[in-house]
């Protein structure tokens, strides 16, 4: 798993730092998620390999704006990206309000579903190649932290490497061997 910096960031962006943003991916799987989507996050994931097309769900720590104002343009780029498949938005209830506003306000029509889920009600959902759990945060505001929990973890055999020290497949009978002299 691997974590990139999109924002990070407090309150304001800067010259060289935008606000609160990272992504959550692993090499070997398209479904990549994301915490937190300050204002221009859309800009810095246009910087990486990942496409808003494989964003499985969004996830937002807390209420202040440095956090969620990135929402409804990241939302509308993912449906100008042809996008088709559900996308969830794991935050607290003025969060989800707020991109529910920015919906009606702009007359939206999404060729995907939005789920808009409370992040009260997320204990431990699996998502394609991890669980998400909720950790409380202490801030001025309430606030959650998320913890990612890989449910699949690839097995990494370096066959050629086995091979060349004539390593046979099959199952292992004997652990050591002992010469006698």
């Amino acid at each position: 798993m691997q974590v990139q910096v999109l924002g990070s960031s407090s309150g304001t962006p800067t010259k060289s730092r935008n606000v609160s943003g990272y992504a959550v991916f692993r090499d070997d799987q398209k479904p990549w998620y994301l915490v937190d989507c300050g204002e221009a996050t859309q800009h810095q994931i246009l910087k990486t390999k990942l496409a808003l097309y494989h964003l499985e769900a969004v996830f937002i720590t807390h209420k202040h704006g440095d956090h969620c104002y990135g929402l409804p343009g990241l939302i509308a780029s993912a449906g100008l990206s042809g996008r088709t498949q559900t996308l969830r938005i794991v935050a607290p209830t003025e969060v989800l309000e707020f991109v529910r506003a920015a919906m009606a306000m702009s007359e939206w029509t999404l060729p995907f579903n939005l789920e808009l889920v409370d992040f009260e009600e997320l204990s431990g959902q699996i998502f394609s190649w991890v669980k998400v759990q909720i950790c409380p945060l202490q801030h001025r505001v309430p606030s959650q932290g998320f913890k990612f929990i890989e449910t699949q973890i690839p097995r990494k055999l370096d066959i050629e490497r086995l091979r060349a020290e004539q390593i046979a497949s099959g199952p292992l009978t004997t652990f050591c061997s002992v010469e006698r002299m």
